[in-house]
């Protein structure tokens, strides 16, 4: 398949599993109001974030190992599938511990067994979703990758649909950890079918080789995460749930025109992975940001005639904000596209390192922006953040694909 051909395959199942995601979140906004919607959205982020710090960043050193090893997996492959059984138990555990701890400083519905099991399936679910679509693109199978997740959002988004009779955050949530969770099991089984799933007998090499190279893009993963969902947190501990709420929806629309960025993001990827370079890099970025401005007026367009009429005048509040956030997803495009490239090259400890600064950044920029402008500040503080996140990325992956004795830098 060209370029061109796997880039479309690409955007197009990006593009299913976004309006799945969004879809879903747009189903739970309209059934649940601000407060409720606000403690669903609550238990959501804390739940992605826990997903990937039990993946331990596996999934991104399965992607660049596999194209290392050859003809002979067996082991590497059987290794990953361990990695990702006990990461999705740790996972699980963490996000109900982590749900808890919330609910004295936000919202004491946060601490409900009911919302905490939904939390923990919730989390459980995405990390092992995430690591079926990593398994096929390690193996260059983009498009089957690109279904994966499609489906495993369309599960969700199923749940939440035969749900949606319930105006409650628990059951809905319930009912999209539940759609997911059948979907996973579904790819799981296709996996295996695909040679990419061995429950093999496997050394402890294999295991610490895979948690020794992703254990450093643990940094840029759970920067990735607090950079983009820390933002609902700090507003539900400076102004409550029902601002969550509004801001969510906001969010939700503002991420539409991410998914062309995030396609070309996983191409750069495997290119350095197979040693091909970055083709083109600064006509990739340029194409990335370009879209993503045109997506991203036209969803503004949309939203600031239909947010009202949909979801009522409580979320009015939400087309103010999705003109700041829009202009933040322009300011991102560049990071979303360099960042992959950077793992895929190996560089792993400056990967982390960009995405524990990221972190640190975000935590500072939204409490300060947060404590001063509310659920708008929050919004100005993420076009400054996504922007220095752009321009650290870029400029890290320039250097490294540009300079002589690339291989010998790999790594560090």
């Amino acid at each position: 398949m060209t370029r061109l051909g796997q880039l479309m395959t690409m955007s197009g199942t990006s593009a299913a599993q976004l309006a799945c995601n969004a879809g879903a979140a747009l189903v739970a906004t309209r059934v649940l109001g601000p407060d409720e919607r606000g403690i669903m959205v609550l238990g959501m982020t804390i739940g992605s974030l826990c997903a990937l710090i039990g993946g331990v960043g596996t999934g991104s050193a399965f992607r660049r190992q596999i194209c290392l090893a050859g003809g002979d997996r067996s082991a590497l492959v059987s290794a990953f599938a361990r990695c990702s059984a006990a990461g999705a138990l740790s996972a699980a555990l963490l996000g109900v511990a982590g749900t808890a701890a919330s609910a004295p400083l936000i919202d004491t519905a946060l601490a409900r067994p009911p919302f905490l099991l939904a939390v923990g399936c919730y989390t459980a679910g995405q990390m092992v979703a995430g690591q079926v679509v990593d398994a096929w693109f390690a193996d260059g199978r983009f498009h089957r990758g690109g279904v994966a997740a499609a489906v495993t959002s369309a599960g969700g988004l199923t749940g939440v649909l035969l749900a949606s009779g319930a105006e409650s955050a628990t059951t809905l949530f319930l009912a999209q950890a539940g759609g997911v969770a059948v979907m996973t099991v579904a790819e799981i089984a296709a996996l295996r079918r695909g040679g990419l799933l061995s429950w093999t007998p496997v050394c402890g090499n294999a295991v610490t080789g895979l948690l020794r190279l992703g254990a450093p893009t643990l940094g840029l993963s759970i920067g990735l995460v607090v950079v983009l969902r820390a933002d609902r947190y700090v507003i539900g501990l400076t102004a409550g749930t029902a601002a969550v709420g509004v801001y969510s929806l906001a969010a939700t629309l503002g991420e539409i025109p991410r998914m062309l960025p995030a396609a070309l993001g996983q191409m750069c990827l495997r290119d350095i992975s197979l040693g091909r370079g970055a083709p083109n890099l600064v006509r990739t970025t340029l194409l990335a940001v370009a879209t993503t401005a045109v997506g991203g007026l036209l969803v503004g367009l949309a939203a600031w005639l239909l947010v009202v009429p949909l979801f009522g005048p409580e979320f009015g509040g939400a087309r103010e904000l999705l003109v700041v956030l829009v202009a933040a997803e322009v300011c991102f495009a560049p990071f979303v596209v360099a960042s992959r490239g950077l793992i895929g090259g190996g560089w792993t400890t400056a990967a982390g390192v960009l995405g524990a600064a990221g972190a640190a950044g975000a935590i500072g920029v939204y409490g300060v922006t947060g404590s001063l402008g509310g659920a708008i500040g929050v919004a100005v503080g993420s076009v400054v953040l996504y922007g220095g996140l752009s321009i650290a990325a870029w400029t890290l992956l320039r250097r490294r694909v540009s300079a002589p004795g690339i291989e010998q830098l790999r790594g560090r």
